[in-house]
Order: structure tokens, then sequence, then C-alpha cells
């Protein structure tokens, strides 16, 4: 099997044994793989390849990628860094590949945030009132803390489920040509719903918070902030039935004021609850991520 290097110009494109040869360069792996792991699970590594047969680095570092030796993924992780040095002759190279769990293009990584989360909730599921000797138990509708006819709520801890994707988005739709384009089209979906399911979200569950990045080199990574929030659909909430909202929608509460028919002290209820649509929708699918 042909493996000679100084001969791989003739060769055509292609795997000979350990090295991979492509527009008449030659690539193979030589030793110096390292890597380094946290206890967090964090954790890098690198291997080095030795281009032979140009004196242009951009054109080795091309066969490296485009060529037939696989550098994308090794060890679970994801290429990320390619660095690269002269070699011991003026038309060799040394190409060091570092990876990380940075996604490859197309893919993307998924962090999640649940604190936080909080509403200023004016209705209690249930109450009940211990009134002192001698006086008469006042009913107010389960609205929280009256004070003068008007209910003061508390602050109630609620799922909130903020999600990071930290995507590699395809040089397709960011080249420097389309760079500004894209941004713009960011900016555009930024404080919307999504208009249909997106990362396993139905309609109007996911809200767009924006990204952040620099939109360089071929495949730039990027962080897409998501808030999420389950839809609900005929709910009975308090007194008040049939509720049915989408997860980013507002909901809130109208009280009346009435007189205890036996009593004919002031109370408070709910007279009905309302639905605001604060956000409107956007195709999040324009954003390219998961796509190659």
């Amino acid at each position: 099997m042909a493996t000679d290097l100084v001969h791989a110009s003739e060769l055509a494109n292609g795997l000979y044994g350990s090295v991979g040869v492509h527009n008449g360069i030659s690539i193979r792996e030589i030793s110096g793989r390292s890597g380094t792991e946290s206890a967090s699970g964090a954790a890098t590594a690198q291997r080095t390849f030795l281009a032979s047969g140009t004196t242009d680095p951009v054109a080795a570092r091309t066969a490296l990628i485009d060529g037939p030796v696989l550098i994308d993924t090794f060890d679970g992780m994801y290429r990320d860094i390619i660095e690269w040095e002269q070699g011991e002759s003026y038309d060799s190279w040394l190409l060091t590949v570092k990876y990380s769990f940075t996604p490859a293009p197309g893919r993307y990584t998924v962090s999640i945030d649940t604190t936080g989360g909080s509403i200023l909730q004016t209705t209690a599921l249930a109450q009940v009132a211990y009134p002192a000797t001698g006086e008469t138990a006042i009913d107010y509708g389960k609205a929280i803390d009256v004070q003068d006819g008007s209910p003061q709520g508390v602050e109630r801890i609620i799922p909130a489920l903020k999600i990071n994707v930290r995507a590699r988005i395809s040089g397709d739709y960011t080249d420097e040509e389309d760079a500004m384009d894209y941004a713009f089209l960011i900016a555009s979906c930024t404080g919307h719903m999504a208009s249909g399911t997106f990362l396993k979200h139905a309609q109007g569950e996911l809200l767009f918070m924006g990204a952040t990045g620099d939109i360089i080199g071929e495949d730039p990574t990027l962080d897409f902030a998501f808030l999420s929030s389950k839809n609900i659909t005929n709910q009975t909430i308090g007194d008040v039935v049939g509720v049915t909202k989408l997860g980013h929608d507002y909901l809130w509460y109208d009280f009346k004021r009435a007189k205890h028919p036996t009593t004919k002290m002031p109370i408070t209820s709910v007279r009905q609850a309302n639905v605001g649509r604060i956000y409107g929708f956007a195709d999040l699918s324009v954003l390219k991520i998961g796509e190659v």
C-alpha cells in the first residue's frame, strides 16, 4: 500500500493506511495527544497532525479539514480550534486540533436554569379564617392580604425554565456577506414566541430572549436564550373555570367588592380572570439552530 509521503502529489485523494491525501498534500497524525478533565465534567483534548507538501498554511489547514482523515470529533468532544506552526521543512506544517464540548456545525448543547421564577399571586388555592373571640370571620373569597378592600397578594415561586442553547451555526447562513442579515434576523425574532413547534415546545411555550456571540469564522458559535412556560387549557383557577392561555400570555384578575349577606361585612371576590397577549409570534426556525 502506497504511503510514501514524497509521492503524495501523485496519489488520488483518499486514505492510504494511516496517511490521508488531499489535493497532493499528505496528512498523518503524529504523537502528541493530550487532554484535561475536571470533576465538574468539563474536558478538553488535542491531537497533532503533520501536513506535508505545501508551503501554504491555509492549504495545509484545508487539507486537514476537508481531507479523508476524520478530525471533527474525538473522545465525545467536538473540534473547536485549529492551531498551526511551521514544521521542520519549509513545506510542512504542524497542525494542532483542540477539542471541547463546543458543538460541531449544525449541532448544539443545552443548559438550563430553573431558579428565580415568581409571580404576584392575589388569590389563594384555599384559605381558612380564624376570627378573634367575639368577632365574625370575613369572607375574602380567597383574596390574599386584603387591605382597604384591595388584595395585595404575595410573591410565589413558579416553574420558570430558562434555556440557553449554544449552537454552532453553519457558515452557509453566516458568511461575511450574510453576517449582518443574520444579525438583523436574530434581532427581529427577539421578544417573540415560537410560531410552531420548536426545541420540543408547542406553539406559544417558548419565548426567544435573544442571542450573543461573535459572527466570525467559518461556523460561529452563538448562545441563544429562551424562556419556557407551559400552555394551559380549560383550567380552573380559584373560582374561575375554563381558563386557557399560552405559556407567555399574561393572566390577571379583576376583583369586586360586596357585602356578606349575613354579616353585612365588606368582602372581596374575583369577578373574572383576564388573559392578555403580550408577545407576538416569530418563525424561530430561521435561526438555523441544529441545521447543517
